[in-house]
């Protein structure tokens, strides 16, 4: 009975353990999605250029993700810094890091050098994706440029284009932007929305930037080289009245401590006008956003304004033909005159002689 006791409490002692053991592997296992993440942060910065294409600059604007539906949606701003006059196009790839594991990616909106791109059925548990953003050159571009470095290339013949292969030409460049999930937001609403909806957002997302912008300069630039201005200015005053109890060497230095300052002023006092002159063309530029805003919300305004500019032009052209038609009368009036004048003067200038 001892020995069946014992056996007992040694088969419940493995049990516990084994237990034991199955929930300390559950928590290692899952302890990332609740546990804090301490690992490197490996998202792409929001706002910043993304250089190592060779026509393109690339600013990654905004990444959400709906666990519900598992979508991504990345919005990405596209400067054409190349010299190419036909500019690139682009094709899309997504693949996890832990994974290894791709996601269908595609290019949902595209318009005033900003992409939407769709990422699908991402799980939840992901935790850093790179989406591949592969940038195709015109293959016309590409053969002349070709061409033209077997033209520089003395020992080579030259080619003609049509017979330059596909093959002979420079591989597609790609860049990685890559979504850490500690800083892509969560968006639970977030759905495929229609060109004129992608249109809108990026409209008023661009206007904000703006606006953010003109309140940074305006609220920290321009007072900061303003205070800068203000600090100089109170140094120089010092140092001229102390120039009075200097000896001549002593002066000399200090004369050159001043030119420092005025300098530094002057410097200032460029950069101030520079950030005006940047204020107004941003002003300028969330007008011109807010109109496009405005025609896009509201085309049947569009259609009232196309109707009175072709009226006032109606109007101008009648207008216009009047006033012709006048000067045409007033012209064949005076024509008549001349002509009786004409006729009047001839006899007596004849009986005259």
């Amino acid at each position: 009975m001892k020995s069946k006791f014992n056996r007992g409490r040694e088969n419940k002692v493995y049990i516990g353990i084994i237990v034991t053991l199955g929930v300390l592997l559950g928590v290692f296992l899952t302890s990332k999605s609740w546990m804090y993440d301490d690992s490197v942060i490996a998202q792409t910065p929001y706002n910043k250029s993304v250089n190592g294409l060779n026509q393109t600059t690339l600013v990654l604007r905004s990444w959400e993700y709906n666990p519900k539906n598992q979508l991504m949606e990345v919005t990405i701003e596209t400067v054409h810094t190349g010299t190419d006059a036909a500019e690139p196009t682009y094709t899309f790839e997504a693949k996890g890091k832990e994974s290894n594991e791709i996601y269908p990616a595609k290019k949902v909106y595209e318009s005033d050098n900003v992409m939407v791109i769709h990422i699908e059925h991402v799980p939840t548990e992901y935790r850093v994706i790179g989406l591949f953003v592969t940038e195709h050159r015109d293959d016309k571009i590409l053969k002349q440029e070709y061409k033209r470095q077997l033209e520089n290339d003395s020992d080579v013949a030259t080619t003609e284009t049509d017979k330059i292969k596909k093959s002979d030409l420079p591989k597609p460049k790609d860049v990685i932007i890559v979504g850490d999930y500690r800083e892509i937001e969560v968006n639970k609403n977030l759905v495929a929305k229609s060109d004129k909806a992608y249109q809108k957002e990026a409209i008023v997302t661009d206007m904000e930037r703006i606006k953010q912008e003109i309140s940074t300069i305006i609220d920290e630039n321009i007072p900061f080289q303003q205070e800068l201005i203000a600090t100089l200015t109170k140094e120089k005053t010092s140092l001229k009245n102390e120039m009075e109890f200097e000896t001549k060497e002593e002066q000399t230095e200090t004369e050159k401590e001043i030119d420092k300052k005025e300098n530094a002023i002057s410097s200032a006092e460029e950069e101030i006008e520079a950030y005006k002159s940047k204020v107004k063309e941003l002003k300028e530029k969330y007008d011109n956003r807010e109109e496009k805003l405005d025609k896009l919300l509201h085309p049947e305004r569009q259609s009232v304004e196309k109707n009175q500019e072709s009226k006032e032009q109606k109007q101008q052209q009648e207008a216009k033909k009047q006033d012709k038609k006048e000067k045409d009368q007033t012209k064949k009036k005076q024509k008549k005159q001349q002509q009786k004048k004409k006729n009047k003067d001839g006899p007596s200038g004849k009986e005259g002689k």
